[in-house]
């Protein structure tokens, strides 16, 4: 649908754990605007990690990866956003929000095993759209829309590697609500203004695998291939709808009660209907290269057949292409004149079709990702050196276009992460 006159307002809400800002009028569809639910590491280098691993860092592209933690880390994030949004029509409407990330703690159970768990943003809903339109029979008429809400994930996960194999598996507890209101203006006299709002309370345990395999080239090269795999599973809602007349003139914010209210037309609010949907398989595959312990390069590749998730009839293929480098000029080094050495430098690339088709025509989004890790105090345990990061990464990217009635958004995101590393479980000697 063509919207002749376009207007996204600001969904600005600052909340302890929100949806990481995902705010964007294609977060209508689906569950909203998936999150790539990463940390530091993987956002300045593009949102990778399928073959990654790292004793310093969690990541949760792959569970495998957790096998190779030596070190109980702790790492949260905090995420700024700002937002542009046209349609060749209309003057651009732009906002800005921040939000907490992703937050999670690793610990080494035995030598190379290890186990994760923590909170993420999932997805993410938000947007205000207006529509005003001729209708032959009841003459101007302006629609409004409003949706907010999204899903979060609590996960717990373990991997283990053996020799050149690692191998991981990791659970994924999906809840939270989507809501979605439309408040129509009937301007000729005679007629009430109509209100219909949508909610929708998600719930599903959802499961993922993983796999490393670890080929030492020679001493200057390691190259790691990695694998994942989500299991297909039953996504339980419960859904609700409220429809009104009224006199109201303007959409409040999402959820609020009308007090224009003229009858209510239909109300199931004490009965919500409980169905199932379809939570779609996913796998991904990729690769990495890390030379002279400086130097690492990284690819992945993911797919998510959404076209199974039957609440949105726009829904289709999801496909991502990641890239990403990371540099370290000496991660050993010591003193502070060395400081610059210890920093890592990180890039990324990453391009993507969503899973959302409109009007025949796939919505994809495109982003460039810069990053450093600041190393705060290093610390030494027998001869093993390690210490705590300052992640900040930026990122800025494009959503869909201006072509065949689609809207373009342009974002730029900031990451500001904490990965905090410490030694427990020491056994003490005696003399």
């Amino acid at each position: 649908m063509r919207i002749k006159l376009f207007a996204i307002l600001v969904l600005s809400y600052f909340t302890s754990f929100s949806q990481g800002g995902a705010n964007s009028v294609y977060s209508q569809y689906g569950m909203g605007i998936l999150y790539p639910h990463q940390f530091g590491q993987s956002f300045g280098m593009g949102n990778t990690g399928i073959a990654m691993s790292n004793p310093l860092n969690i990541n949760l592209f792959n569970p495998a990866s957790v096998a190779d933690i030596k070190y109980v880390t702790f790492d949260i994030n905090i995420v700024s956003n700002s937002f542009t949004a046209k349609d060749g029509i209309n003057t651009p409407a732009s906002y800005t929000d921040a939000s907490m990330g992703t937050m999670g703690v690793a610990i080494p159970l035995l030598k190379n095993w290890g186990m994760f768990g923590g909170l993420t943003p999932y997805s993410s809903m938000g947007y205000r759209l207006k529509n005003s339109y001729t209708d032959p029979n009841l003459g101007a008429l302006t629609d409004f829309y409003h949706g907010a809400g999204g899903i979060n994930s609590v996960f717990l996960g373990t991997g283990y590697r053996f020799k050149n194999i690692s191998v991981g598996a990791k659970a994924n507890y999906l809840s939270g609500t989507l809501l979605q209101d439309r408040l129509r203006v009937i301007s000729s006299p005679g007629y009430f203004n109509s209100y219909v709002q949508n909610k929708y309370v998600f719930s599903s345990l959802t499961f993922d695998a993983g796999l490393q395999y670890h080929i030492n080239v020679n001493e200057n090269l390691t190259i790691t291939l990695g694998a994942v795999y989500g299991l297909q599973q039953s996504m339980n809602v419960k859904s609700t709808e409220r429809a009104l007349s009224t006199t109201q003139t303007q959409l409040l914010d999402t959820g609020a009660v009308y007090y224009n209210i003229k009858s209510v037309i239909y109300d199931n609010s004490a009965n919500p209907m409980k169905s199932t949907l379809t939570y779609p398989q996913y796998f991904g595959g990729g690769v990495a290269m890390n030379f002279k312990e400086k130097l690492t390069l990284t690819f992945d590749y993911k797919q998510q057949e959404w076209q199974q998730f039957e609440m949105s009839s726009s829904s289709t293929t999801g496909r991502n292409y990641n890239f990403g480098a990371e540099w370290i000029p000496n991660k050993n080094s010591v003193g502070s004149e060395n400081f610059h050495k210890r920093v890592a430098y990180r890039m990324g690339l990453r391009y993507a079709n969503l899973p959302i088709t409109i009007n025949n025509t796939n919505v994809t989004d495109f982003g460039f990702n810069f990053g450093v890790a600041l190393p705060l105090r290093k610390l030494k345990y027998e001869r093993e050196l390690f210490g705590s990061y300052i992640n900040i990464g930026v990122e800025a990217g494009r959503r869909g276009s201006l072509t065949n009635g689609l809207v373009q958004e342009t974002y730029g995101k900031i990451n500001v992460g904490f990965t905090f590393n410490d030694k427990w479980f020491i056994k003490r000697k005696f003399d």
